[in-house]
């Protein structure tokens, strides 16, 4: 047998002995693990899905001229099996994120309202439209001038507005008429 740098090292030259001896000792390990992943969203997989997320991660360490083996480094101290445990939840849970955002893909007589989705995460929708959002705020606020920039300042930090007209040397009513003309254009702005 070898040992995790000798292994990684013949792998990177190719030997089939090496590919054979690391799916020997590996492959139960990486499919457990991504059982343990993928058994948590039934809906989303099979059990001819583990050995397509298995192969995938296989792919992984291939592609790119096996970047991803190559910066498997031994004296870091992280066994080699404990990296390749890592690397398999990756890909179980891309393989779940790619099938959750596909739901034609669920099994034959499921319905697509029973497909269980994250909540922790975002759609591509949802990130690309708050991040979407923040940049036409900040472009708003940016806009505003320095006198309202620091009325609003002083408004998210929670100030009484008899603190913030105080400090602007302004009226109570004023602050209250300049909270609703900002609020009003950063409401706006979020719903662009």
């Amino acid at each position: 047998m070898y040992d995790d740098a000798t292994l990684i090292q013949r792998l990177l030259d190719n030997d089939d002995d090496a590919w054979r001896a690391f799916h020997e000792r590996y492959s139960h390990q990486l499919l457990g693990v991504i059982s343990r992943v993928t058994r948590r969203f039934p809906q989303l997989t099979g059990t001819d899905h583990l050995e397509e997320i298995y192969a995938s991660l296989c792919l992984r360490l291939l592609n790119d001229d096996k970047r991803r083996l190559k910066s498997f480094d031994p004296e870091r101290g992280t066994p080699l099996g404990s990296w390749l445990c890592a690397l398999a939840r990756n890909s179980a849970h891309d393989f779940l994120r790619s099938h959750r955002r596909q739901p034609w893909l669920c099994r034959v007589g499921e319905d697509i309202t029973d497909v269980e989705t994250p909540s922790d995460v975002p759609d591509a929708f949802s990130v690309c439209s708050s991040r979407e959002q923040a940049r036409a705020l900040t472009q708003l606020v940016d806009s505003l001038s320095a006198r309202d920039r620091e009325f609003l300042g002083a408004y998210l930090q929670g100030f009484e507005p008899e603190q913030i007209a105080e400090q602007l040397g302004i009226s109570v009513s004023t602050v209250y008429s300049k909270k609703h003309k900002i609020l009003a254009r950063l409401e706006q702005a979020a719903h662009a």
